[in-house]
């Protein structure tokens, strides 16, 4: 199960509604101070999420709570959105291919059905990944409530020196 943080932003007809800030794995291997990506993902801000989380408890808006994605979910949602569009076009290549030798044209049969095949690919996962959207096993879920937000008062000291 892939775990996040994310805080309480509103709550109401069994569901709680919450924000959290998108992980990415770029800037944990060792060269992140001398890769492009590296450099560029410090410089700028991570995006933030909105999340609605089903949930039977009421819980306070500013809370912190830990919510999980199944793995098999991701899985799913890539499958869908990279790997079914791919395949779609290199079918439209092979089928373009086939009737270029068939016709005796050039390629540009087999361009123009990979293309369309492509863009069809991404019709069907779009219309399929919002049928999975809508599907309550394909939500995160509410893992366990950690408490309040950290108000301003508690917020640790993050100068160098010690004050007096």
């Amino acid at each position: 199960m892939i775990k996040a943080l994310a805080e309480v932003t509103g709550n109401g007809d069994g569901y709680l509604t919450v924000r959290c800030q998108q992980k990415t794995s770029c800037g944990s291997c060792a060269s992140k101070s001398s890769c492009g990506t590296g450099i560029v993902s410090n410089a700028l801000p991570g995006k933030v999420l909105d999340i609605r989380v089903p949930s039977v408890k009421s819980v306070a808006v500013g809370s912190l709570i830990e919510i999980g994605l199944e793995e098999q979910t991701v899985l799913k949602s890539a499958m869908l959105v990279y790997i079914l569009p791919l395949l779609s076009a290199i079918a439209g290549a092979i089928l373009g291919q086939y009737l270029s030798t068939l016709m005796s044209i050039g390629e540009g049969i087999v361009i123009l059905s990979s293309a369309l095949a492509g863009i069809a690919g991404v019709a069907v996962a779009r219309h399929f990944s919002n049928k999975l959207e809508q599907d309550t096993r394909t939500t995160p879920t509410l893992l366990r409530i950690l408490g309040g937000a950290v108000g301003s008062a508690a917020v640790i000291n993050a100068a160098t020196d010690d004050s007096d």
